[in-house]
Parts: structure tokens; sequence; C-alpha cells
């Protein structure tokens, strides 16, 4: 008899953990705050008791009309009594209806509780109802289209210059020319580098006092100094932009690929090399083939960061002038501006399926051979 191999259903116990403390019930809590709205709305009674029938239910802040009230004795925890007043009350609910019906003075505003012959809603029960409210409002937001525009342009500038750089400083690393291992220690040091510092360097470089300007009016080169960083210039801010990004993430993308090369057999490039194969020729039909699987993954993991950018573009342009996708995110949801949690479920939940779709086709796209035969058969 065979051994039942319960090692991987073992592992899968904190794989499955894992994704339920943080996927899936993340995910559900942000689709729970995108696709959905809660509102508070005063039940209004038949009697002046909770416990009595429905009448109808108004939304909070709703103007009403005092017709009776009635001052009844409410029974306190520790038995003491204390008075308290009900209200028959006339309000048109979110249908446009008039509707009546007591309600206590916990629930509604009035000056006087005696002689006052006007009030408003201040309280009700929490109620929660599917909506694409948010969705909408993402949508006609007059900075989305400019914040998806500007993400997308910054895709397209980053990454392929990221990947031509990346694989001339993998196939520098790994000719094993003199001096290498220094290469490598110079590459590395954009790692250690956050995207808040790393947008703060370049924007000290290209500031109107920064390192740039005084060199070129120490030099001679201008006379009084340049603003890169202006409203007026938003080409140079998207290039400054391009230029910090690509400092800071292209050793990510060449470490993957340096991890891709050592995997491919020197026999390979010996062959070619015998056969009279130039480099161009030997990069072209050997290493770029045999490093699809490497290649995939740098994409992907670059697609997902490229879409998340924000530091960089806030410590460069201040987020105002010149926006991506992560800051309206962050600017929905920061207190201190809009406070709009939903529409900020909306923008992350768009980030993830733009993310998702790209990184689908690049897993279709960039297929080694292996990957490709097994597909079709």
């Amino acid at each position: 008899m065979r051994r039942a191999k319960w090692t991987p259903y073992l592992l899968l116990v904190p794989s499955l953990f894992y994704l339920a403390l943080f996927f899936l019930y993340p995910m559900t809590q942000a689709f729970g705050l995108a696709f959905s709205r809660e509102t508070q709305t005063l039940s209004l009674r038949a009697e002046p008791v909770e416990s009595a029938a429905t009448t109808g239910a108004l939304e909070l802040q709703t103007e009403v009309v005092v017709l009776d009230r009635q001052q009844l004795d409410e029974t306190l925890p520790n038995g003491g009594t204390r008075p308290s007043f009900w209200y028959l009350i006339q309000g048109t609910d979110l249908a446009g209806e008039t509707v009546e019906g007591w309600a206590s003075q916990r629930s509604i505003f009035i000056e006087n509780r005696r002689t006052s012959e006007t009030a408003r809603v201040t309280g009700g029960e929490a109620t929660r109802e599917w909506t694409f409210e948010h969705v909408n409002r993402m949508l006609t937001d007059f900075r989305f289209s400019s914040a998806i525009s500007t993400t997308l342009l910054l895709m397209v500038l980053i990454i392929p210059a990221q990947f031509v750089l990346a694989i001339i400083m993998a196939l520098v690393l790994q000719s094993q020319v003199r001096g290498s291992s220094m290469f490598l220690y110079i590459y590395a040091i954009p790692l250690g580098i956050s995207d808040l510092v790393a947008g703060i360097l370049w924007f000290a470089i290209f500031t109107q006092r920064g390192f740039l300007n005084s060199l070129m009016v120490s030099a001679g080169l201008i006379d009084l100094p340049f603003i890169f960083i202006r409203a007026e210039n938003i080409s140079w801010m998207i290039s400054i932009i391009v230029l910090a990004e690509i400092w800071r993430a292209t050793s990510i993308v060449m470490i993957i690929v340096v991890s891709g090369l050592q995997a491919i057999p020197k026999d390979y490039l010996e062959a070619g090399e015998v056969f009279g194969a130039s480099m161009w020729q030997r990069l072209r039909h050997i290493i770029l083939p045999l490093l699809k699987p490497s290649l995939q993954v740098a994409l992907i993991l670059r697609t997902i960061l490229a879409f998340q950018v924000f530091a960089v573009v806030i410590a460069i342009t201040g987020g105002d002038i010149l926006t991506v996708l992560s800051n309206e995110t962050f600017r929905w949801y920061d207190p201190a501006r809009f406070n709009n949690p939903s529409v900020a479920a909306v923008y992350a939940g768009f980030i993830m399926i733009v993310s998702l779709a790209i990184s689908l086709f690049y897993m279709r796209a960039v297929r080694s051979q292996d990957e490709a035969t097994k597909s079709a058969t």
C-alpha cells in the first residue's frame, strides 16, 4: 500500500490561513466599502412606544412638522423614573411621500420640547444597501482621467527603459569582467533607499536651488536658475519622475534577470559562440528566449509597482499639479481632504483589477516554449 502523503495538506493550512487573513478578509471589507452605502433612517411608530408598528421612515436631517407630543415616564436602570417626550411628526421620506408617526426625543432635535412646532431628524437605525454610487463618483471625478493617463504614461516610459538597463547591467555582472563585483554594489545602492527618500533626492537635484542649477550657474552655462518643477513644465516633472523611478527600481529587475541568467546552461552560450554567433545573436536567440520566465516575473512585479507609484510623485510634484491613481486613492481616504473611504476603496479596486488584467496578459504573452507547448496540448 502506498503511504498517504500528508505533508502537502499540512502545508496548505498556514497558506489558507494567510490567504483568509491577509487577502480574503481585506478584500471583502473593501468590496463592502466600494459597493454599499450605510444610511441612517428614523422609523416612525404608530404609538409612542418602541415596540409599536412602524408607519414610515425618515432620513437624517429631514425637517419635520410636530403635530402632537406626549410626556411619558421613562424607567431608568436603577429603578427611578424621568420624564421623556414623544412627538407625533410629519415629513417627506426618500420616495417623496408624506409620512407621519411617533418618534422619541432622542432621535430628533427640537428647540423647545413643549412649544416648538418644527424639528429635525438627528438619529435612527443604520441600514446598508448596495449601490454603484461610489463607482460613478470615481468615474465622473475630474481628476480620474488625468490620474489614469499619467499612470499609464509613466508605465510606458519607465518599464521598457528599466528592462533594457536591467538586462545590460545583468550581462555586465554575468561577464565577470574586472571589477564586476564593484558594479554589483553600485547597482544595488538604490535598493536600500525608500520611495520617499528617492523622490526627495531627485527633487533636491532639480529644484530651483538644487544641485543641477547650482552646477550650471557655477559653470557659467546659465545666468539664472531654471525652474524645472512648476505647473507650466509638466513634461519636465514627468521626466524627473521617470528618472527617479528608473534609478530607484531598476536594480529589482536586474536581480531577477541575474538569477535567470545564472539558470541558463553555459553549454548553450558556448555552443553559440563556437558556431560563430555574435553577442547580439546570442542575446536574441539564446539568452532572451531562456529568460522568458524571469522576464515574466519581472514584468508582473514592475507593472504592479508602477501602478502603485505614489511617494516619488508626491515628493517631486506635491500631488496637486500632477496626479496618479495611488495619489487619488489617498486623497479620497485622507480625513483632511475628502474623507471618503468608499471612493478610495473603488480606486484601490480599480488599480487591483487593471494590475491583474495586465499580469494575466503578461502570463499569456511572455511564455517559455515549454509553457506554450503544454498550453497547446
